[in-house]
């Protein structure tokens, strides 16, 4: 409706009021003020009243690491007045491993929890994550998987048909073959696209939990050292407290177990069952190492496949951190140790880590919430660990009541987060059933006998008309609800057609020229990227590059989509 014709309906609708029309000129100012929402209402938690019996003033993080810290951190962040442990013991050490993310722990990190990004670039010391590079399929190139593969910012169908790959798909994807970021040297200074391109980190794991730790002592939380050698019950749903190995007696209103596998509190105390992904994800095991890199960081995590399973490389400052995740019905750890020094001369052989995946009936019951391993773990293709982590993490923060008086929301929480566990396992599921790179008999079952029975009417649907992203909205639609999906649409059509996996692609509706006009373009900007080495002493030398990131209305970190997502 065009400005001169809104005041006039204003005008005619305030003659109709007559005398009763001073109150309504006040707020309807504009006619779109009538449904628009014009309540404000207080959404933070509020601290409990001082003479309430029942109040949650204690919170026991139970176990260190990752899922520990990050959950101390976060409540004593948005909730202040809480009196927050951290109980681990010193005896159990921490797997030094690479840690690869996904974007929304950029957000995460420095919005939700208020990290310094110098300070965290300084002890930290991330490398960058354009996505997923992966030596999978029939081609020997492979097919990437970049954050920005849901912008069709070159074109997917017409990578397809000009190339034979997605690997043109978006600028990202090119930075990612070109071993660059988008980070430019200008005359003037440096030029950087980064806050237009989703990125995430990689990290050294063990470095991570270091600073986390520092952090937290900095930031009020208490630490306990100590074993935990009895969880006491006062019921079937209650914790009453802790015993340690040398005779304490810990006692908190809530508690938070973060015990990783050993699930202490969650499983072995309260007895909530575990319920597999086996029928869709074979791998159990993993035997870690590292690889001298030269000094050249590859801005992408790397997934190889291997005859039982697949390797990862992670980039840090020293080397890259291997992990090659194998099925031990396959193949012992011995022989998947050789096979990873074959593939990688030169690698060292660090550790084995042993792990089921799978998710708990419940993460919360009662006074206690598992967050990380301690509830859930899907072996690590999609870098899904640390997000799951936040989002736990996040569930915990908004909805812990402030009293034992209030209603328990727990059950909102356990189905949000099963939800979004089981979709990471169908996702993940499609990695494998498609998988035709080996024909050794781990794959051969694995193509055979993955279970994708969760995502197979949307792997239906994308036969009929792909990629899924370029459909009619109403038929986007159906599909977003045709089975649970994680990395959205996007996702699913950058893994399924990087695999080949059959499908009718949809006829263009442009010239092939404007296709390659504009892949030219982004192959000019890729092509001029800096090393990732480069990229990363310009932002350490220029604390504007960061800023700019994290503060600018047009950044996807920045202040304006951390509030929408309910980060600030």
């Amino acid at each position: 409706m065009a400005r001169s014709e809104e005041s006039n309906t204003l005008a005619r609708l305030f003659d109709v009021l007559g005398d009763d029309a001073a109150a309504a000129r006040e707020w309807v100012t504009e006619p779109h003020r009538l449904i628009a929402s014009n309540e404000r209402l207080g959404t933070a938690p509020e601290a409990p009243a001082d003479d309430d019996p029942g109040a949650i003033r204690t919170v026991g993080v139970i176990g260190g690491g990752t899922a520990g810290y990050l959950t101390a951190l976060a409540l004593k962040a948005k909730r202040p007045w809480l009196d927050v442990a951290l109980v681990e013991s010193a005896d159990i050490p921490i797997i030094g491993v690479g840690e690869a993310t996904v974007s929304y722990m950029v957000m995460f990190l420095h919005h939700y929890l208020g990290i310094d990004p110098a300070e965290f670039y300084q002890h930290v010391r991330p490398t960058w994550k354009l996505g997923i590079r992966f030596e999978w399929g029939s081609r020997p190139e492979g097919f990437v998987a970049p954050f920005d593969w849901g912008t069709g910012s070159v074109g997917l169908v017409g990578s397809l048909r000009e190339t034979g790959n997605v690997n043109e798909a978006t600028l990202q994807a090119m930075l990612m073959t070109e071993d660059r970021v988008p980070v430019y040297r200008g005359e003037g200074g440096h030029v950087s696209l980064m806050k237009y391109l989703p990125f995430a980190y990689h990290m050294d794991n063990a470095r991570l939990v270091r600073y986390l730790t520092e952090l937290a002592a900095r930031r009020g939380v208490r630490h306990v050292d100590a074993t935990v050698a009895e969880v006491r019950l006062d019921g079937p749903d209650h914790v009453g407290g802790l015993i340690t190995t040398d005779g304490r007696r810990l006692h908190y209103d809530f508690y938070v177990d973060c015990t990783g596998f050993r699930s202490l509190l969650l499983e072995k105390a309260l007895g909530i069952p575990f319920e597999s992904y086996a029928s869709s994800l074979f791998t159990d095991a993993a035997v870690t190492g590292t690889l001298a890199h030269g000094g050249h960081l590859k801005p992408y995590t790397t997934a190889t496949t291997m005859n039982a399973g697949w390797c990862w490389t992670i980039p840090t400052p020293e080397s890259d951190h291997l992990g090659y995740v194998f099925s031990s019905a396959a193949i012992d750890p011995d022989d998947a140790a050789a096979e990873m020094a074959r593939r990688f001369p030169g690698v060292t052989r660090e550790a084995l880590v042993r792990f089921r995946s799978g998710r708990h009936r419940e993460a919360w019951r009662g006074n206690v919430m598992a967050v990380g391993n301690s509830y859930a773990f899907v072996e690590p293709l999609e870098s899904s660990g640390l997000l799951m982590i936040a989002t736990a993490v996040q569930i915990l923060v908004s909805l812990l009541p402030s009293s034992r008086r209030d209603p328990l929301p727990s059950d909102a929480a356990n189905q949000a987060l099963a939800h979004r566990w089981d979709a990471i396992r169908w996702f993940l599921s499609i990695h494998y059933r498609f998988n035709g790179r080996l024909d050794t008999p781990f794959w051969k079952e694995a193509r055979a006998e993955t279970d994708i029975s969760g995502i197979e009417p949307l792997l239906r649907l994308f036969a009929a008309g792909a990629p899924l992203t370029g459909r009619d909205s109403f038929t986007r639609y159906l599909a977003d609800g045709a089975a649970p999906l994680f990395y959205g649409l996007e996702g699913v059509d950058t893994l399924l057609l990087g695999q080949e996996v059959p499908a009718r692609l949809l006829p263009p509706r442009e010239p092939p020229e404007q296709w390659r006009a504009r892949a030219a373009a982004a192959r000019s900007l890729a092509s001029r990227g800096l090393r990732q080495s480069e990229a990363l002493d310009a932002y350490a030398a220029d604390p504007c590059l960061n800023a700019e990131l994290l503060s600018d209305s047009d950044s996807w970190a920045g202040e304006r989509v951390a509030v929408r997502a309910g980060l600030r």
